[in-house]
């Protein structure tokens, strides 16, 4: 008997409140897929960083014909202080391991990476290098390029970090402006349900009235009302798994379709976004929970 009672309070609720629910629902789904974007996001920035860290290595450009007029080059770096350079190198405890690339490398993958401008290239104008794989790159770095900026034959030192931080940046402001939206988004839904809330206690104000004479309790009156609540934002929170899976197929599997496919971009698998989904649904859930049975305790006397 309760059970029909709760299910047929909850229904009569929905019935009455229809246009009220739909947008309960849509607004719901809306925040919900903002905190779903945002935590896919974080975990997107965490995959790229955890790749892209152990592989990010520094160089240490060398002296080259091309370098006369670099104040940090007043002539070609000879044999002898690569050899010195080198030999500072492996015995700095910074330092994992360190290769030399050749100006003839250089040539070739300058060759590789602009073909256009090959013909104008000779053996010489590239220079030299060293590869650097630091033991820890965000601890040691600035002291090292301060160290080895200032040795004879050395022009310039390079941290491939700068090549990556732009996007790492754009990923990041896209997970603040997802948190920013949810959040405003997530307010205006709490006020919506407390607005529903209130409307529906006030439609059957008499109703609930009457079951308290017959001897029902505070919390059998109050519980299709939080019930409506509670459903609509679930079934909110389960389109808004659908709209973050849209999102993350149009961005990743759409615009950057090649640099996710070459593994340059990490992917974000079904499980990831049924596991941001669900997030978002519990926090849903518990606000609107939370929401009905403040609103009914502090703005409606059932």
């Amino acid at each position: 008997m309760r059970a029909n009672f709760v299910l047929s309070g909850l229904v009569t609720g929905v019935r009455r409140n229809a246009t009220m629910t739909i947008a309960l629902i849509l607004s719901t789904a809306i925040a919900l897929a903002f905190v779903g974007a945002a935590l896919l996001a974080n975990t997107e920035i965490t995959r790229f960083k955890h790749v892209y860290e152990g592989k990010i290595n520094v160089s240490v450009y060398l002296c080259a014909t091309l370098h006369d007029r670099d104040p940090n080059c007043k002539h070609k770096t000879t044999q002898a202080e690569t050899d010195a350079i080198q030999q500072q190198l492996n015995a700095d405890p910074a330092v994992n391991s360190a290769s030399l690339v050749s100006e003839d490398e250089q040539y070739r993958r300058g060759k590789v990476a602009d073909p256009t401008a090959a013909k104008f290239l000779q053996v010489g104008d590239l220079p030299a290098s060293f590869t650097v794989k630091l033991k820890d790159l965000k601890r040691d770095y600035p002291a090292f390029a301060k160290k080895y900026a200032a040795v004879a034959g050395v022009g310039e030192v390079n941290n491939q970090y700068k090549t990556i931080k732009t996007l790492l940046d754009v990923i990041d402001g896209a997970r603040l402006f997802s948190i920013v939206i949810a959040l405003v988004v997530l307010i205006a839904s709490i006020l919506l349900i407390a607005n529903t809330i209130q409307v529906a206690a006030t439609q059957r104000k008499n109703e609930t009235s009457i079951m308290r004479l017959v001897g029902a309790s505070r919390w059998m009156t109050e519980l299709p009302f939080m019930l409506e609540a509670v459903v609509a934002t679930a079934v909110g929170g389960v389109i808004s798994v659908a709209v973050i899976w849209i999102g993350k197929h149009y961005v990743l599997d759409g615009i950057f379709k090649v640099p996710t496919q070459n593994g340059v971009i990490p992917n974000l698998a079904i499980n990831d976004v049924l596991i941001a989904g669900g997030i978002g649904l519990i926090v849903g859930i518990v606000l609107s929970a939370v929401t009905a049975f403040a609103t009914l305790r502090l703005y409606v006397r059932l």
